[in-house]
């Protein structure tokens, strides 16, 4: 290009350089309910606030995203249930991981913060399947009330262990497969959770808790009545290392706890998309996903689990 020409037109870029300022609209504060109540379990309810898409992601601003006072109420068809609150901050540290797998969080986030769960541990509101339960919660002047009912579980005809590459010699790594007959009634719905139980090399057991992998639940619209084989990736811990070599897949040698629950159909559109959501995140091409909630005046999900157990070596 002749340097005449060259000149203008870098100067031209310069010229349009323009400092613009984005005034960024704030939302005010809504309670967010994460609770769950399954056969043979007390019922554990977390309350949050939603943020600003915008606002800092620290400890700190994490903790005070989480509820703290609040009266927490259950009706299970005959009494009114008070339920217990129960704040990391009073936990000994011994208990510290029995709780946070309890509540299904991160236990250095409960060691760092203090955040309070509302539960019943002296069994008088273990989940009973086919028992319907109204969630009422009060909480920063606001009420919020959600209903879910534990639906009758379903037991996996078989579970087993297949090698990713199928390749014996020489690969460890693989999924877990499962037989499943769906009952002929249409409606039915599934979330699935893994825990490894076995010990890594420093004692501990690999996963503290049930993991939901991505995209955990599904449904039997195209499936009803029939025996359909499937299979599942290891799900993995927020915020966990994704230099782990193994991530996502379960081992050879792994004993592995599967925890396979049936849920409603409100229950399963609020995790169907609320998956949907997290995985699109920074995908340009997808389409933006609204999560669907359960709850009335908040967000978030009270949900009946009628859950089934399973165990597996992992052994081809």
């Amino acid at each position: 290009m002749n340097k005449r020409i060259l000149l203008p037109f870098l100067t031209l870029l310069g010229a349009c350089e323009k400092e613009i300022t984005v005034d960024l609209p704030r939302t005010e504060p809504r309670i967010v309910i994460e609770g769950t109540i399954e056969t043979g379990a007390p019922p554990i309810v977390l309350l949050s606030r939603t943020q600003n898409f915008f606002d800092p992601t620290s400890v700190a601003s994490i903790a005070s995203a989480f509820v703290s006072d609040a009266d927490v109420t259950i009706f299970d068809g005959t009494a009114t249930h008070v339920l217990d609150r129960l704040c990391s901050d009073i936990i000994p540290e011994e208990q510290l991981e029995q709780v946070a797998a309890l509540v299904g969080l991160d236990p250095d986030l409960l060691r760092q913060a203090n955040i309070c769960a509302w539960t019943k541990l002296d069994g008088t509101l273990d989940g009973v399947e086919g028992r319907t339960y109204n969630l009422r919660v009060v909480a920063d002047g606001n009420t919020l009330d959600a209903t879910t009912t534990i639906p009758n579980s379903v037991a996996l005809d078989s579970l087993w262990f297949r090698l990713a590459l199928q390749d014996p010699g020489d690969d460890t790594l693989g999924f877990l497969w499962a037989s499943l007959s769906d009952p002929d009634t249409i409606g039915n719905a599934y979330r699935w959770f893994a825990q490894r139980i076995n010990r890594d090399a420093t004692g501990t057991p690999k996963d503290g808790r049930f993991i939901a992998p991505a995209f955990s639940v599904f449904e039997d619209r195209f499936v009803n009545g029939l025996t359909f084989d499937f299979a599942f990736n290891r799900g993995s811990e927020p915020f966990a290392s994704t230099d782990d070599p193994e991530r996502g897949y379960f081992k050879r040698g792994d004993t592995v706890v599967v925890k396979l629950a049936s849920i409603g159909a409100r229950e399963y559109r609020f995790y169907n998309t609320l998956e949907s959501n997290i995985n699109t995140q920074g995908d340009v091409f997808s389409n933006p996903a609204n999560v669907v909630s359960n709850v009335t005046g908040g967000l978030g999900v009270w949900a009946g689990l009628g859950v089934q157990l399973d165990t597996v070596v992992c052994v081809p």
